[in-house]
């Protein structure tokens, strides 16, 4: 039976289950409707007020968390809260199971009757089937049995009013963390997916970080997936002077999913899950029992959570809504970013991301963007680290990183701060500048040195270029084309980091097909 039969054959089941017809509607004679032009209930539901909109401080874009719609409280009241389908008493068209413990209502049998269809599916079709219907059609993943492998997508007032603040407030920014899908998405959905968990959780870290890894809140938490300290290292990630590896999207998200894993076993809920991943379990677990709400939309009526996590399921949903669909609310210009793509390589010992770059035949950026959780622009002294290389660099970075003297691998050094010594004295001291100080400091504030301060200091990306500035190799550096013949240790390395300029284009020039170079061997050197 092919995949949409069995989808069509399990839907059957489900709406004789809910005692209506299964029988396929003929299509109009003439006219048929365009696809998609059915309204959908979010186009039915009505806006909020624009009356009291204003801001809430929290994290978002960079580790400032986006502002919170209002709720006036002059506007909200229970009236406002959602609704949710009541259980129906009883089911036509549904034999009750006789063996059925007494109590168990029609409605619940439906619901088995009809989890059972969609559970019957093959893994590849019951997710296609859960993706075509959404939350399912009769609200079924409402019910923590149900709500395994897909997060229900609840529309209310709550979900109407971030829709209209990601729209009308900060559509620049959302547009970015949209793009972001792009870059971190694949990569997120597959590890959700393989732990069969719901992919539309890659949500949750959006409305976090806007999947920025770098982003960090008031708070202390880091990351796309903002972890606290304590937090992260309770699932596996390592937290130090020199690595972070909160920041690291690969292994922070198998972290955050073996923790959602955790509060939905626990809770049952994901919509629970999601408000004791913004607010601790602890919190969540003394609020259901304080207040004897059943489900996350019980906890939002009164005042046993914070406002901010009564507001980050809707915001979660709303997140969802828009990104299923951007240009239905207004986001048209979307350009995804490019999936990453890398290989792996490892470094013996401390080594500075400019050299890296250099040995892999790449900027510095691309390989700090491949690599933020490497906080110093360096690995770890004294240990082995593994690094992420463009793709097909693997290997050149090898052969070119074996050539690098150990002496050469780091270009900073540490800085004692003394009595009276500012940021601008020690950029000079250096020949370097404040701003490279600060980036590689935590951006650190000059007005609060103080002595014994330990201070990381870059040096220039190309060390050599400071020496050159006044030998010879400086007063060719006009003068075009030079040749230069090879001496008695030089590599092709060594001879691209004196004339400042890569063994890429030294390979170009020369029509090399390796970095194998020997004394006697003329180069060509274009400045």
């Amino acid at each position: 039976m092919r995949a949409g039969d069995r989808i069509l054959a399990a839907l059957c089941v489900i709406v004789v289950a809910s005692g209506m017809a299964c029988a396929p509607k003929q299509p109009p004679a003439t006219s048929p409707q365009a696809e998609g032009s059915a309204t959908s209930p979010e186009a039915e539901a009505s806006a909020p007020s624009d009356a009291g909109k204003g801001a809430e401080a929290g994290q978002a874009e960079e580790g400032t968390q986006a502002d919170t719609p209002p709720l006036n409280p002059s506007q909200v009241s229970a009236d406002d809260e959602p609704a949710r389908p009541a259980a129906s008493g009883n089911a036509p068209g549904l034999t009750p199971d006789p063996t059925a413990d007494d109590g168990v209502s029609d409605a619940q049998l439906m619901d088995a009757e009809a989890q059972r269809s969609v559970e019957a599916l093959d893994e590849a079709t019951r997710r296609e089937f859960l993706e075509m219907f959404g939350s399912d059609p009769l609200g079924l993943a409402l019910h923590p049995d149900n709500a395994r492998y897909e997060l229900p997508l609840e529309m209310n007032q709550k979900v109407e009013r971030w829709i209209e603040y990601f729209q009308a407030k900060i559509p620049e920014r959302f547009t970015t963390y949209l793009e972001r899908l792009g870059r971190y998405g694949p990569m997120i959905r597959g590890r959700l997916r393989a732990a069969s968990l719901p992919e539309d959780l890659i949500y949750l870290a959006l409305i976090e970080s806007g999947l920025n890894p770098r982003a960090y809140s008031r708070a202390r938490a880091v990351g796309i997936w903002q972890f606290i300290r304590g937090t992260g290292r309770a699932y596996g990630l390592k937290v130090d002077y020199w690595v972070d590896e909160r920041r690291d999207p690969f292994k922070s998200t198998d972290a955050a999913v073996a923790h959602l894993s955790d509060l939905y076993e626990e809770f049952g809920s994901w919509y629970l899950a999601a408000a004791a991943y913004n607010a601790g379990a602890g919190r969540v677990r003394r609020a259901l029992a304080r207040t004897g709400g059943e489900d996350y939309w019980d906890l939002t009526r009164g005042t046993s959570l914070r406002r901010e996590t009564r507001s980050y399921v809707p915001k979660m949903i709303a997140a969802a809504i828009i990104a299923k669909n951007p240009e239905k609310y207004g986001f048209r210009n979307i350009v995804p970013q490019l999936p990453l793509a890398f290989e792996l390589a490892e470094v013996p010992d401390a080594t500075s991301m400019d050299v890296i770059a250099e040995a892999a035949g790449t900027e510095e950026a691309i390989i700090r963007e491949l690599n933020p959780q490497y906080l110093r622009y360096v690995t770890p002294p004294k240990r082995s680290a593994t690094i992420r290389v463009p793709p097909g660099t693997a290997q050149a970075f090898r052969v070119n990183y074996a050539q690098i003297p150990a002496d050469k691998r780091v270009t900073w050094l540490i800085h004692v701060v003394t009595r009276g010594q500012t940021l601008g004295q020690i950029a000079r001291r250096y020949g370097t500048s404040v701003a490279g100080i600060r980036a590689a400091n935590n951006n650190v504030n000059p007005r609060r040195l103080q002595i014994g301060q330990k201070l990381i200091v870059p040096r220039s990306g190309k060390p050599t270029r400071v020496a050159s500035a006044s030998s010879k190799p400086s007063t060719r550096a006009a003068s075009g084309p030079s040749t230069i013949t090879v001496r008695r240790g030089d590599t092709l390395w060594s001879i691209a980091r004196r004339y400042a300029v890569s063994t890429r284009d030294l390979m170009r020039w020369n029509s090399l097909n390796s970095t194998t170079i020997h004394p006697g061997d003329r180069l060509t050197v274009r400045r």
